[in-house]
């Protein structure tokens, strides 16, 4: 797994996870994945940038908890600690009880669920007090049959009311949720730009009601916005050579007079 920043605590500093934490993240990872491909889904946790723009989907100061399903080892979460999301906000739900162990060594303050997701509402039961504003998941969405993840998708729609919105990625070329459930469900679906940097590629999907907010800012390719840097500190040097040959040509000229 790419290496992240840890979350920056209120007083400026960074929490320090420990390295034997660290280190065996990736080990833990693929030996779940090796014990039970279905339920990891992916043979490495996500890679920095997919759990990047996956954080940007969702709004830090919303109202209500942010529930997070399927953690593994916890990139996604970091990022949305990252991007400003409190720790009080965040509901972790996942199902293998060696990460749940990991995620609370690494993320204290967060609360950690260990349950079914395709049983959301059950393995929530009594435990959300607000309505939650969304759910962002990194649960392999596309080995489970699609009754399940209609199923899911339903359930996290009723938690979340007609403002939430459901954040799922996927390494698939198409909606892990059938598209055509828009027009049954009056569900929105929205997808994102591809994010190339992961390996492999992903793309993120964002589903909304129908009559639920309409509008939703795209996070920034990350691509681009190393392209937009480069120009522009390009700029900037060509800037300063011009600047300082006309200071050069200026001197000269004034030395011959």
């Amino acid at each position: 797994m790419n290496a992240q920043k840890s979350p920056v605590s209120r007083n400026g500093t960074r929490p320090k996870i420990p390295l034997d934490v660290q280190l065996g993240d990736e080990a833990r990872f693929i030996r779940s994945w090796l014990e039970n491909p279905k339920i990891a889904g992916a043979i490495a946790p996500s890679g920095r940038f997919l759990a990047r723009a996956l954080a940007q989907c969702v709004s830090p100061v919303a109202p209500g908890p942010i529930i997070e399903l399927g953690p593994g080892t916890g990139p996604v979460t970091q990022a949305l600690l990252a991007r400003g999301v409190p720790a009080s906000k965040l509901i972790l739900v996942e199902y293998e009880q060696s990460f749940c162990k990991l995620l609370a060594r690494k993320f204290p303050g967060v609360k950690i669920v260990r349950g079914d997701a395709y049983r959301l509402a059950d393995t929530l039961k009594g435990i959300l007090t607000e309505t939650p504003s969304a759910v962002v998941s990194s649960l392999p969405l596309l080995t489970a049959p699609e009754s399940d993840r209609l199923m899911l998708l339903r359930q996290a729609m009723e938690l979340m009311g007609e403002n939430g919105r459901f954040v799922q990625f996927t390494y698939g070329v198409k909606s892990p949720v059938p598209t055509d459930l828009g027009d049954s469900q009056h569900i929105r679906i929205q997808a994102l730009a591809p994010i190339w940097l992961n390996i492999p590629p992903a793309r993120i999907y964002i589903y909304r009601r129908a009559n639920g907010p309409t509008f939703f800012k795209e996070p920034p390719d990350v691509l681009d916005e190393l392209l937009r840097k480069s120009r522009r500190a390009a700029r900037e040097i060509r800037d300063e050579f011009f600047e300082a040959r006309a200071r050069i040509v200026a001197s000269n000229s004034g030395r011959r007079r």
